[in-house]
């Protein structure tokens, strides 16, 4: 900090001085003295300010250069996307690591196979169970699974009682098959 030059005049103690709204020479070397202090602060304290923003500025440009690092190599590579958040916070939180080491620790960390979703209740219920399509499915493979078999009978001495709805040929050709398999069965 630069310091300013006091002016070297000699102040005569005199009573005809006019020294302005002070009523001496000393209330106004008092005064100086208070100014220059509080110059001081407030200069010290900019300093301090400017040394905060400049560290700030330096992590806001660390975090964007990793974050392009990051998007670039997703962009690359589309395996990294659903990570990227992950790899960006670590490589953000220590600057020395290693990139491509980074990007497979946070793989290898993250990453589940088939099986392990099966097992995932959460992504069963955001992924499969709320999907339609997924459901129209189930339901339409079950409901033509359960047409396809033959209805189940319930054995009570001669007599049996059909649990569903027996089924009704529409062809010659279904006609024949249901022939041949109630011949089979006896």
């Amino acid at each position: 900090m630069e310091e300013l030059e006091q002016p070297k005049q000699e102040i005569s103690l005199g009573s005809n001085e006019n020294f302005g709204k002070f009523k001496d020479a000393e209330s106004l070397l008092k005064a100086y003295n208070n100014l220059e202090a509080e110059f001081t602060k407030k200069s010290q304290r900019l300093a301090s300010l400017e040394s905060e923003n400049t560290r700030r500025e330096n992590e806001t440009n660390k975090r964007l250069e990793i974050e392009k690092k990051v998007d670039e190599f997703a962009t690359k590579f589309e395996i990294i996307k659903p990570f990227s958040s992950a790899l960006k916070e670590s490589l953000i939180q220590d600057e020395s690591l290693n990139f491509e080491d980074e990007v497979m620790k946070v793989i290898t960390n993250n990453y589940k196979r088939a099986e392990d979703y099966v097992s995932d209740g959460e992504f069963l219920n955001n992924y499969i169970y709320s999907n339609n399509e997924i459901k129209d499915k189930i339901i339409k493979d079950y409901m033509s699974k359960i047409t396809q078999t033959s209805p189940i009978r319930i054995e009570t001495g001669s007599n049996s009682i059909p649990l569903s709805p027996p089924n009704v040929p529409t062809t010659i050709q279904e006609a024949g098959r249901l022939a041949k398999s109630i011949i089979k069965q006896k």
